[in-house]
């Protein structure tokens, strides 16, 4: 297809992105998520997308386990 077939270093290398990624846009929505709250007296958008966010990333996590047992 488009994309070649990745050794598994360069897997590794790709998780530990996607890893380092994920936990960047945690602590900074939440950051921000946060700010917002003490700013004012309802909930941020930034906070629904990242609730929604965790629930994606914790439904597709629990969903490829279940499908790899």
């Amino acid at each position: 297809m488009f994309f070649k077939k990745m050794t598994k270093r360069e897997q590794a290398n790709t998780h530990k992105a996607a890893v380092t990624a994920f936990v960047f846009y945690l602590l900074a929505l939440g950051g921000h998520a946060l700010y917002m709250y003490f700013q004012g007296n309802k909930p941020p958008v930034t906070f629904v997308i990242l609730m929604a966010g965790l629930l994606v990333f914790f439904s597709a996590d629990w969903l490829f386990n279940k499908k790899r047992s």
